[in-house]
């Protein structure tokens, strides 16, 4: 479980959750009860985790990294909030998402106001360096929500257009939290370098992951509906494969599929079947797997008797998760 792979470093995830919450606290009661029903909706503290794991790793105590753990969690939920408004969605980590409860003109604005806040929080506590990295990384997550968004119900979208989006919307995050838990850690270049392409490669494979379990997934353990993507008209890796691997007739019936504004039930089974027939799922079960090997050759491309396994095993874990 996740909780058992961050355990070293559970305290100083604790502590984010605190500084995010004096971070975000306002004396404007309507923006309060919605920074209230966000903290209810808490999520996987996945990125705050592998910047702590790095500092540690670097030989920097965990608690000496709690405010850039916040800071890049405060981003991730910014993205989120806008990412639902774009997708219309309703549901977030099992709870109705703030657009759904309060309209997205609100909602937008709540988005912007928890990325001020984060490099409020940045700008105050951390190293110039830092928070250049993590204002680049925000710049191009925002280069790869607009791909993402300009790629909607493209039927002829390519794999490597699709892993680019993936490498710039998600990827990248994941990448310069590794990175700058080792620069607040003042690790040498080579360290600081190999461990961005560790969390790249980790962040590759979560978003494949977390594609694959759009089609496989349940939305109990999820947090969210199934095939989202599909109704939304993103084309994600197991989709991009079976278009690649069926019949010119298959190919064209899923197309159409795809190019519908509604879908119906009998659309989700037919396309639910053929990602069986090309073994889509496999194939991108294992893209991912490819992604968690390049992660862990970086570990180990560092020398030194500092222990890896944390990081690891956080790796694996991501990678073999059914939520």
């Amino acid at each position: 479980m996740l909780t058992e792979l961050t355990a070293s470093v559970q305290k100083s995830l604790e502590k984010i959750e605190q500084t995010i919450a004096q971070s975000l606290r306002t004396d404007n009661l309507f923006v309060q009860q919605m920074v209230d029903y966000l903290a209810h909706s808490s999520g996987k503290r996945v990125r705050p985790a592998l910047a702590l794991l790095s500092a540690r790793y670097c030989g920097k105590n965990a608690e000496e990294a709690v405010v850039l753990g916040a800071a890049l969690e405060m981003i991730h939920v910014a993205t989120l909030i806008h990412d639902d408004i774009i997708d219309n969605s309703a549901v977030r980590r099992k709870q109705k998402t703030l657009n759904f409860k309060w309209g997205n003109e609100i909602s937008v604005l709540m988005g912007d106001y928890v990325f001020a806040s984060s490099f409020y929080l940045m700008a105050k506590n951390l190293p110039k360096g830092v928070l250049s990295a993590l204002s680049d990384t925000t710049n191009i997550i925002c280069r790869g929500e607009i791909s993402e968004t300009f790629h909607r119900f493209n039927v002829r979208l390519t794999e490597d257009q699709y892993l680019e989006v993936v490498r710039d919307k998600t990827a990248s995050l994941f990448a310069a939290s590794c990175q700058t838990g080792a620069m607040l850690a003042e690790a040498g270049p080579k360290t600081v370098e190999m461990l961005h392409r560790f969390g790249m490669g980790v962040g590759m494979a979560f978003q494949v992951i977390d594609d694959t379990l759009d089609f496989t997934g349940r939305q109990s353990k999820v947090g969210k509906p199934v095939m989202a993507d599909l109704r939304e008209g993103k084309l994600t890796l197991p989709v991009i494969y079976c278009l690649r691997a069926c019949s010119a007739a298959e190919k064209k019936k899923v197309q159409k599929i795809i190019l519908k504004k509604v879908k119906t039930p009998a659309d989700f089974k037919f396309l639910s079947g053929l990602l069986k027939k090309t073994k889509a799922i496999e194939y991108s079960i294992q893209k991912a797997r490819s992604y968690v090997a390049e992660a862990k050759a970086a570990l180990y491309a560092l020398n030194g008797s500092r222990d890896k396994n944390d990081l690891l095993q956080f790796a694996e874990f991501l990678a073999r998760r059914d939520f």
